[in-house]
């Protein structure tokens, strides 16, 4: 495999929060099949493969993460080795919650539990997303400059 170029933390940010752009429209497209599958309108396997398809997806993209954003974090300021730690803590119970919840809308039976269980994984995906974005995924922390702009608050 040829020496990849190293990328500007600002690229990873923009690339970052695209991935999430992507993630979001899926889980909208997941929470609305759900919806549809209590309307008789969406069969549960299709539901059950596109959650099973989001959790790839999702391991895909913490692993981008953890390969291009952690190192930038880290070398961000005097915090970014309890960043560090703080978002490995954080992509172990994203984890967690994604084998815990796609098992459950795998083995569920009723289009009711189904639906619950989507609903539940959507909505700790998307306050996951949020919360990364103001913690870690922004102009302040993921710069291509050393020095940041607001030195003195002013």
């Amino acid at each position: 495999m040829p020496d990849e170029e190293p990328m500007l933390p600002s690229e990873i940010r923009e690339k970052v929060l695209s991935q999430h752009r992507e993630i979001e429209a899926m889980l909208e497209e997941l929470r609305l099949g759900a919806s549809e599958l209590l309307q008789g309108l969406e069969t549960a396997d299709r539901v059950k493969r596109a959650a099973t398809a989001l959790r790839g997806i999702l391991e895909l993209h913490m692993a981008f993460e953890e390969r291009y954003m952690a190192p930038a974090i880290r070398e961000a300021d005097g915090f970014g080795p309890e960043r560090i730690r703080h978002l490995q803590d954080e992509h172990e119970e994203q984890r967690a919650d994604l084998d815990r919840l796609v098992d459950a809308i795998r083995d569920a039976a009723k289009p009711q539990d189904i639906a619950a269980a989507v609903h539940k994984l959507v909505d700790i995906l998307k306050k996951d997303i949020d919360e990364e974005e103001r913690d870690y995924v922004n102009e302040d922390l993921l710069r291509d400059t050393l020095v940041p702009s607001d030195t003195f608050g002013g």
